[in-house]
């Protein structure tokens, strides 16, 4: 069983994140509660070409569910893994590096993962895709998501030995799990192509609850969504693009203006240096006069969202989580 903890806790100031290990649980009201009596998921009953036909699992729309933001990654390398867990729902979106792909494994074991419906690789970078071999050696997959982008060798192989459960998709896709909604809104049908700005964007909602999940998009991108996908990236919640270094935060004022997040969740290493993208100072700055909180796995450990639909709770798990 999954248990979340209590609720509970005041929010911490931005500046506080760089001095504390651990901040309480912070519960912050979405909105009305919006009936789901009857809502049925695209796996279950509604045949579209969108049908999400592998995934197998205990149907519970009305759960509580968490997205863990895993710390995994040190000191010169920037890596990322997120967990979605609702109920008998596993949904991995990237597996770390090649070199964190055990961390993973332990984590997933130590949180109940017995296999996983979905595993999403977002890109063909391989600080997000080098662990997908060590968790397929220790989980079902029933079905894989990828962009399809075939420029890295390496990559594809390790997509071909998915074999029939790999399937591409774009902006456009859409299909429900377990009651949460999955939105893909990048890559482009018309590729940019480098595989950061083609990276998998997606939007999970469940009933008043959103999040926006922006791997490692750059500048082209976020301009690209900001012009065309504008009520999209529109959450309570977003993970910092590229990291939130330098090389993928440089033109992302427009972005935070118009997608107004009240969190912002940043992952990877807290090396920020040239030499792994560049300083994060000047999108804190910005994030500061938007009025915008965030959290960084780095600092805090592993940060896990959960939310019943109405409200949601942001709790540091603490570093080694």
């Amino acid at each position: 069983m999954l248990l979340f903890g209590c609720i509970g806790g005041e929010q911490p100031n931005p500046t506080q994140n760089e001095s504390k290990n651990i901040t309480p649980p912070v519960k912050i009201i979405v909105g009305e509660q919006q009936n789901q009596t009857g809502t049925k998921n695209l796996t279950e009953e509604t045949p579209s070409e969108n049908q999400t036909k592998g995934a197998d699992y205990f149907y519970n729309p009305d759960q509580i569910f968490g997205i863990f933001f895993m710390d995994i990654a040190e000191n010169g390398s920037q890596t990322d893994a997120i967990l979605v867990k609702k109920g008998d729902l596993d949904i991995l979106i990237d597996a770390g590096s090649k070199e964190k792909g055990g961390k993973v494994v332990d984590f997933l074991h130590a949180h109940g993962v017995d296999d996983i419906e979905v595993l999403i690789s977002t890109s063909a970078d391989p600080q997000r895709y080098g662990g997908i071999e060590a968790v397929a050696e220790n989980f079902g997959i029933e079905e894989f998501w990828w962009s399809g982008d075939g420029s890295n060798s390496e990559y594809v192989k390790i997509v071909e030995q998915m074999g029939e459960k790999a399937r591409i998709v774009k902006d456009g896709f859409s299909t429900n799990l377990n009651g949460m909604k999955f939105d893909l809104i990048n890559p482009p049908q018309k590729p940019f192509g480098d595989f950061n700005n083609d990276a998998i964007v997606t939007r999970i909602t469940d009933r008043n609850f959103s999040i926006l999940l922006t791997s490692g998009i750059q500048t082209g991108a976020q301009g690209l969504l900001t012009n065309q996908k504008a009520n999209q990236i529109k959450n309570q919640i977003i993970t910092a693009p590229y990291y939130g270094v330098g090389a993928g935060t440089s033109n992302i004022g427009i972005f935070l203006i118009t997608a107004k997040p009240q969190v912002m969740i940043i992952t990877g290493s807290s090396d920020d240096s040239a030499k792994n993208g560049g300083s994060r100072e000047p999108y804190k700055k910005l994030m500061k006069q938007y009025g915008i909180k965030w959290y960084e796995t780095y600092v805090n450990g592993t940060i896990r969202v959960s939310s019943d639909g109405m409200t949601y709770d942001i709790q540091s798990l603490g570093k080694g989580q």
